[in-house]
């Protein structure tokens, strides 16, 4: 019989139908199974064909790899270990599982067909020697390290008729996976078993895959094992390999490539994949001022690629919260602060922060508390809800839950909802749908949990609003599942419930589907995903977070970006001042300008560089061009030619970590006068006297001005003004005695002349 089944749910189901049907039709015809998936780009191809049922287990061969495959149960083999067997039962196993009188299938023998026992030189005397099909070459028949070890060696026992028609050969190597617990190893054919019975192992084989090992108790009956046999992929007989050369070739085997097919483990579906998928998140490298785009690289081990795809952003407010946008679909509380944030309202039960660590409910007697949020969840097709849980108390029905997509958060049942219930005496979890505030007869997925009270369990809660799926993980677990026929499409609200117990609440979060790139708002308000800036440049004030899962339900660990986010531009500075201290009008050097002014400010990514530039109009850059001046708030230029009686104006921009500029701020001016000697027109008018001259630097000018205003500077040979005021008729005091001793000069300026003298100051 062929099929041909396109895509994921086809092939799921085909596999399964496979393993489990006991439709006689298998047994007459082989059955050979063409999928074609569709994952992107990629195809997969797959053909298994039915070979014979043991014990009600089926198995199967995959045609491409030629590899045995079956699931089935795990007796517990103890043959190959030194202390297996010995006289009276005293070994782990029971002697008559190794034979009788006259039959001894399991150890070696004598000549006269007797057991022989172990010497002193032996890692058991007195024990039997115990054989296993596989054997070590360079020992002796009696000696027990010739056998493969049942305690030390992985290995697994399969029935010779399978061995046949698998083209199976003794050393072979094997997967093995536990279907409960998800533990897994390699393992390899190292003993044969009868011709009826399948599903036989090692005690290291069961140790390792989660079964009890013990050889007289232990195993299970149920089909939880699967069994993958690569045929001639061992050393072959005479060698007993290492485990990490039985695992080395298993991981190959598994994985890799097969001759003319893809990998097995693609083929074979969520038989075979426990290994988590893997995300990683990108954004532009420094600050972001505006939306940008975060990319993500998601992979998983095998052909099937990624199912789903999750992303959150979370911002840091203003109390140091971590928050996210409820309007765009995301979630996050950290339960971090000293109340119950806002964003949540009380409806029943005893809510509080403990600590500033954990939400927690402490009323055990309410039988339905209730603490909810707004939450939008009509934006991306699935949603996945993921917290830290603890439920504790004295009671004896202690439960507590998680409605999601609730469109009346104050009723008893939440309206119309889905709701998870974790119980803790009765080790369950349960799965309701609700409608109209009543969720019917019970739940519509009941599923054993052992859950133990005070413990803290990771939960995560995943909602497929187009197809229906609710996946529910515990600890990264995938431990419930249940698909609605006609799926809720739509709800505003989430909740937290609990019933006769305490139940504590940490770390939740809310995240969104998505493709292999989100774009990313950044602004302040709920218009935008990221709402908050840095509150210094050291404290990221964003994340975005994302984990995947993949067709078998592994679900990957949470990658996580931090996000610098500064969205407004640096206070400008206040005040330009000409000059090198306080603020000057006219220069007298022609090849140099100076100013300062005060700080810039920018809280969130710090002011990094200020820019200047002069020209001969406010703003202007035609004298210098923008030019970095680091973080000096001083700036002095030189090698100017400038023009006299023309008024130069500085300008400055400040910048900050994020590359944003504030506004310009541009100086009142400085005049160039050209200093001249001689007797100037000016003279005939003022009469000036200047004394003491040569002084210690503190002078008097006596003048006398008959009419107009005039000004007075001292500028030193370079021409830089130390100091300029309005000329006092009469007697004026000047004090340049902060300057070191040399030439200056007293200019005195009215309108377009001036007259100079020169004064000393000597000490």
């Amino acid at each position: 019989m062929k099929y041909n089944i396109t895509g994921m749910a086809g092939f799921l189901f085909f596999v399964n139908c496979l393993l489990f049907s006991s439709d006689m039709m298998k047994k007459i015809y082989t059955l050979l199974f063409l999928g074609i998936l569709y994952f992107g780009q990629s195809q997969v191809s797959c053909s298994l064909t039915y070979e014979r049922t043991l014990q009600g287990f089926d198995v199967y061969i995959h045609n491409p790899s030629g590899a045995t495959m079956y699931r089935a149960k795990m007796y517990i083999d103890a043959d190959g270990s030194p202390r297996a067997y010995g006289p009276n039962n005293s070994g782990l196993d029971y002697t008559a599982n190794a034979g009788y009188t006259g039959n001894w299938w399991a150890l070696v023998t004598d000549a006269s067909g007797n057991p022989i026992l172990q010497g002193a030189s032996d890692p058991y005397p007195g024990m039997y020697v115990s054989t296993t099909s596989l054997v070590n070459s360079h020992y002796a028949s009696a000696n027990p390290l010739r056998y493969v070890n049942s305690e030390t060696v992985p290995f697994i026992a399969m029935p010779t008729n399978v061995l046949a028609s698998g083209n199976i050969i003794v050393g072979d190597v094997a997967y093995v996976y536990n279907t409960t617990t998800g533990q897994s190893c390699f393992a390899i054919y190292a003993d044969a078993g009868n011709t009826t019975s399948i599903g036989e192992a090692s005690i290291l084989t069961a140790s390792l895959v989660g079964v009890n090992p013990n050889v007289r108790t232990g195993g299970t009956s149920a089909g939880i094992i699967d069994y993958v046999v690569f045929p001639h992929s061992g050393f072959g007989q005479g060698y007993i390999p290492t485990i990490a050369q039985i695992d080395s070739i298993g991981n190959a085997r598994l994985y890799g490539a097969t001759v003319g097919g893809p990998c097995i483990v693609s083929c074979l579906g969520p038989m075979f994949d426990q290994t988590a998928p893997t995300t990683q998140v990108t954004t532009p490298a420094g600050w972001d001022t505006t939306a940008f785009t975060a990319s993500f690289t998601d992979a998983d081990n095998n052909c099937l690629g990624i199912e789903r795809r999750f992303y959150q952003v979370s911002d840091l407010n203003a109390s140091n919260d971590w928050r996210a946008n409820s309007t765009h679909g995301f979630f996050n509380d950290d339960f971090n602060g000293p109340s119950i944030n806002s964003d949540w309202t009380q409806a029943a039960g005893t809510w509080s922060i403990n600590a500033g660590q954990a939400l927690v409910q402490s009323d055990q007697v309410s039988s339905n508390t209730n603490l909810y949020a707004s939450l939008t969840q009509t934006l991306s097709n699935t949603y996945l809800y993921n917290w830290a849980g603890t439920m504790g108390g004295t009671g004896t029905t202690r439960r507590a839950g998680f409605h999601f997509f609730v469109d009346q958060p104050d009723s008893s049942n939440r309206g119309n909802s889905y709701f998870v219930w974790f119980r803790l005496d009765d080790d369950k979890i349960q799965i309701y749908e609700v409608t109209n505030n009543s969720w019917g007869s019970g739940p519509v997925k009941d599923t054993a949990y052992n859950f133990t009270a005070n413990q803290t369990y990771d939960f995560k809660v995943l909602y497929d609003r187009i197809t229906g799926l609710i996946r529910v993980y515990v600890n990264n677990v995938k431990s419930a599942e249940w698909t609605d026929a006609t799926p809720i499409s739509g709800g505003g609200y989430v909740s937290f419930r609990s019933a006769s117990c305490t139940y504590t609440v940490d770390n939740f979060k809310v995240y969104r589907s998505r493709n292999a790139t989100a774009s990313i708002t950044v602004g302040a308000g709920n218009t935008y995903d990221v709402r908050y800036q840095n509150p210094n440049p050291a404290t990221p004030s964003g994340h975005v977070n994302s984990l995947v899962t993949d067709p078998n339900g592994n679900i990957s660990s949470v990658a996580t970006q931090t996000l610098n986010i500064d969205y407004t531009h640096p206070v400008a500075m206040t005040v330009i001042k000409d000059g090198t201290g306080g603020d000057i009008d006219t220069t007298y050097n022609g090849s140099q300008l100076q100013a300062n002014w005060t700080s810039a400010s920018d809280p969130n990514s710090a002011v990094t560089t200020y820019y200047y530039a002069i020209g001969t109009a406010p703003g202007a850059g035609n004298v210098v061009n923008w030019t970095s001046n680091g973080n000096n708030t001083a700036v002095t230029v030189t090698g100017l030619s400038l023009v006299p009686l023309q008024t130069y104006y500085v300008s400055v921009q400040a910048q900050d970590g994020a590359l944003m500029k504030s506004s310009v701020v541009t100086s009142d001016g400085q005049k160039y006068v050209a200093t001249v000697t001689g007797v100037e027109p000016l003279n005939q008018q003022l009469q000036v006297a200047i004394y003491p001259n040569p002084n210690a630097g503190q002078f008097t000018i006596s003048s006398y001005a008959p009419q107009g205003h005039y000004r007075v500077s001292v500028v030193d040979v370079l021409g830089n003004v130390i100091t300029e005021a309005p000329l006092e008729v009469g007697q004026m005091p000047l004090d340049i005695s902060s300057q070191s001793n040399g030439i200056y000069y007293v200019i005195i300026t009215r309108q377009e002349t001036q007259q100079r003298f020169k004064v000393i100051v000597s000490r």
